[in-house]
């Protein structure tokens, strides 16, 4: 027997228990699985189906497993064929599409079927440590070679590559942690583990020996780098969930900041990267002021190429494998593990009017009228918290300010408006909590709820749907639900130590009101909004912002790569605060003056909204604003009616696109790498994305720019504006005038856009135009229901389905799937356009097929 010990690499070596064999492996071959006897250690393969993998790893000595619910994964194993076979050294496991090779040390590597190599583990930071023991407990490593990698959540670092970069996956506001990778290589990892994580935990660190201002927390330090290449930086400030006045986090290389946080917020920690020379002297200033520990400076070198996930809790190695040849079959098939995300009511794709916030009922029924009486369209107006009686916090209404929430919602309703209202899962309000028996689920230290508890999330939905539901209201804005106020790691929630189960607190909360509102209301498409999470949330009917962001020119461009990653974890309903949540002096952000004249905001917000007409759901919000679109003055609204318009008019489109999100596990925004990973110049980019499959988006983050560099992957584009045809391949020079942004369209694309309406179930006879972008063939599948039910799940609904030739220069329509509408009883009139000519051809489509020459 050969007895293998192993050294960590993260700041102190130390010697660790690691996964160790000898030359003999015994196997165990099950239905679903196999499981691999080691000296040391027990390796179960579980086939879930041919794409997807669970790997769990225990130490012979420790192997208990830790008994927490499973909040993640919904697909059970699939009966799948696979092989079994051994050599001296190996055992391997074949499905139709992956191989699975376990080596004799313990080591899992993965091909596909044909032997390409897609990922390995190493043991170089791979280790379960006994539960005595300080630090991580469980840490896997891995190395793949030239890749890209996105998701792990939202995070405001600016970074869309997370490739040799460190992160620590813990919930805060702004931050939200979904343990899910996805690579450009053709598979994704998800770490079954809900403790707090660190992504490539750093191996380095700068020390400081000089102190510059001890009142500031400012530190400098002179750093010279060993090797050439990118480093990563990881600034760890101690200080979540403590807000502080002025808060900043400054990491300064040699002048250039390559680290910046100064909202009211301070997360855990913060990323970075930098281009380093060998031998160079760099002076290095770390500013931690907010903080009452000074905190440290991370770092990993350029030769790094690990990908590494290490927990703070948890006694054994757990992950899943998902292979896909592309990051869009890899999200694809995560969903089947996780979960697909239902439909949502059309209104929610409409534009949402919110701001904090609407101090009585009068007032917000004012602004609901002003909306409706300028003709500016609008779908959902959101009642911000403080509606509760005073000294109290919870979803009960101050009858001072809100005399008759119902009439008021009546009123909402009549107006086709639907209202949304935040709440907490907390809730410091006893009569309330008496009523509903919630006085004693308290976690410790907190207001909030033990919602681990299925009867506490039980008695939670309740006590909301009683003053919520009931009276009208659509939706609930769950706020708060990282959970905000944290309890200690120790505290026993009802399934455990809280640090065993930190990350998910976001599920309970969004599975109590979608699993409540579905059971209360069966026919009502759930809907809300949350400020936190996880992996698998998608199926529970919510949707997650970017939390109390700044209103500044770098935090917006950061909106971007953080929305991008967030999505690619799987999650595809994402928005953000549009003009930033902190917003001027008046609201604790003191680079501007005043919102509503400060040109430069103004200009800030422009660009804003733009980027915010094409993300998932479009909302405005912002802290002591009135947010209005006509309090901007008449350049602002006239640009923000075009964009409302525009929204409106592509209803067709994005919720056809989001049909693909409930059926297909597809992303209504992605970065440019969902759909070009081979493609090496978009690995990187983080001012590009794709809104649906077609319309390549590319927003304006710099002040006073009129003009933008794009990147146009190989194929030909269409200008959407201009429809002009743009050459293959290329970066063109695109004109950014202050009321428009460069949108794109790919030359094989069929886009139904609709007429301009004032919310987005507003009854219409007017016909829908199928723009055809040409240049080679293309599908599109027009997607139609009631817009409100869960019958599309019974099959009630109908497609339409668009094929164009381009040889033939013609367009086959034809019925697909469904029989919601008979359309030989109600038939569909289109107008029918190829981009670039002046002729539209008028149709009447009564589901037999039907072919149009153009």
């Amino acid at each position: 027997m050969k007895k293998i010990i192993f050294l960590s690499m993260v700041i102190m070596l130390m010697p660790i228990l690691i996964l160790a064999s000898d030359i003999k492996q015994d196997i165990t071959i099950m239905e679903n699985s196999v499981t691999i006897q080691l000296v040391k250690s027990t390796i179960e393969l579980e086939v879930m189906n041919n794409s997807i993998i669970h790997v769990k790893k225990k130490l012979k000595n420790n192997d208990k497993a830790q008994s927490l619910p499973d909040y993640v994964t919904v697909l059970t194993p699939q009966k799948t064929k696979f092989k079994v076979s051994q050599n001296k050294t190996q055992t391997i496991l074949k499905t139709d599409l992956v191989k699975v090779i376990v080596n004799n040390d313990g080591v899992i590597e993965f091909e596909t079927k044909k032997g390409k190599g897609l990922l390995s583990e190493t043991n170089e930071v791979t280790y379960i440590k006994p539960d005595n023991t300080k630090g991580d407990l469980v840490s896997q490593s891995f190395v793949a070679g030239d890749e890209g990698l996105y998701g792990l959540g939202q995070f405001q670092s600016g970074v869309m590559n997370w490739k040799n970069t460190s992160i620590r996956l813990q919930q805060d506001n702004q931050e939200i942690a979904i343990p899910f990778i996805v690579s450009t290589k053709g598979y994704g990892i998800y770490w079954h583990n809900y403790s707090v994580t660190d992504f490539n935990l750093p191996e380095h660190e700068i020390a400081f020996a000089n102190t510059s201002d001890e009142k500031k927390n400012v530190r400098e330090a002179t750093f010279t780098p060993a090797k050439t290449g990118m480093y990563s930086f990881m600034a760890e400030t101690n200080s979540a969930n403590k807000r502080t006045k002025k808060p900043v986090i400054q990491v300064d290389i040699d002048g250039e900041n390559i680290i910046n946080y100064t909202t009211f917020w301070a997360p855990v920690c913060f990323s970075g990267k930098k281009y380093l020379e060998a031998g160079k002297s760099y002076k290095v200033m770390f500013q931690n002021t907010g903080s009452k520990e000074q905190g440290r400076l991370l770092y990993n070198e350029p030769d790094y190429n690990k990908t590494v996930f290490s927990s703070e809790t948890g006694n054994s190695i757990d992950y899943y494998f998902v292979y896909g040849e592309n990051p869009m079959q890899v999200i694809s098939q995560y969903q089947l593990l996780t979960g697909k995300a239902p439909m949502f009511d059309k209104s929610a794709l409409g534009f949402w009017q919110c701001r904090e916030r609407y101090h009585d009922q009068a007032e917000l029924l004012e602004n609901a009228r002003e909306y409706r009486k300028r003709e500016i369209p609008v779908d959902y107006i959101v009642q911000d918290w403080f509606y509760w009686p005073k000294g109290t916090k919870g979803p009960e209404w101050d009858r001072e300010k809100y005399p008759n929430p119902k009439s008021m919602v009546d009123s909402l309703t009549k107006m086709h408006y639907k209202l949304m209202v935040s709440v907490w899962p907390e809730v410091n309000n006893e009569p309330m909590m008496k009523k509903y028996n919630l006085d004693k689920q308290v976690m410790t230290g907190t207001h909030f709820l033990d919602l681990y508890n299925e009867d506490v999330q039980k008695r939670y939905y309740k006590m909301i749907s009683d003053s919520m539901f009931h009276i009208g209201v659509t939706s609930i804005w769950l706020d708060g639900s990282e959970p905000e106020n944290k309890p200690a790691n120790d505290y026993q929630t009802a399934v455990g130590p809280f640090g065993a189960v930190a990350n998910p607190y976001s599920i309970m909360v969004t599975k109590s009101m979608y699993e409540g509102k579905r059971k209360e209301f069966p026919n009502q498409r759930v809907f809300n909004l949350t400020r936190s999470a996880y992996a698998g949330q998608q199926r529970y009917g919510v949707a997650s912002w970017s939390g109390d962001v700044n209103g500044t020119w770098r935090q917006f461009s950061e909106q971007i790569a953080s929305g991008l990653n967030f999505v690619m974890a799987g999650v595809p309903y994402w928005t953000t605060d549009i003009g930033g949540f902190f917003r001027d002096s008046k609201s604790l952000n003191p680079v501007y003056d005043d919102q509503y004249t400060n040109v430069e905001y103004k200009e800030l917000l422009t660009r804003w909204f733009q980027f915010g007409a094409f993300c998932p759901v479009f909302r405005i919000h912002g802290y002591v604003s009135n947010t209005e679109i006509w309090r901007y003055g008449q350049e602002f609204e006239d640009m923000a009616r075009k964009f409302i318009d525009i929204r409106y008019q592509l209803m067709p489109y994005t919720y056809s696109e989001a049909w693909k999100v409930t059926t297909q596990g597809k992303l209504l925004l992605s970065p440019m790498v969902y759909q070009y990973p081979n493609d090496k110049n978009t690995w990187g980019i983080k001012d590009q994305f794709f809104f649906g499959e077609s319309m390549l988006i590319c927003p304006i983050t710099e002040y006073n720019v009129r003009n933008k560099e794009v990147y146009l992957p190989k194929g030909e584009w269409f200008d959407f504006w201009t429809g002009t045809k743009i050459p293959s391949g290329a970066k063109v020079n695109a004109i950014t005038p202050l009321n428009q942004l460069p949108v794109y369209v790919k030359s094989g694309s069929i886009i139904p856009m609709g007429p301009k309406v004032q919310y987005a179930n507003e009854p219409t006879k007017e016909p829908l135009l199928i723009k055809i972008y040409s240049g080679k063939n293309a599908e599109y599948t027009l997607y139609l229901d009631d817009n409100t039910s869960y019958n599309y799940e019974k099959g009630i609904y109908s497609e339409v389905k668009f094929i164009y030739s381009e040889s033939e220069n013609e367009i086959t329509m034809s019925k697909g799937n469904g029989n919601y509408i008979d359309f030989t009883k109600n038939p569909m009139i289109f107008n029918i356009q190829k981009v670039g000519s002046e002729s539209i051809k008028k149709v009447i489509f009564n589901g037999i097929k039907k072919v149009v020459k153009l």
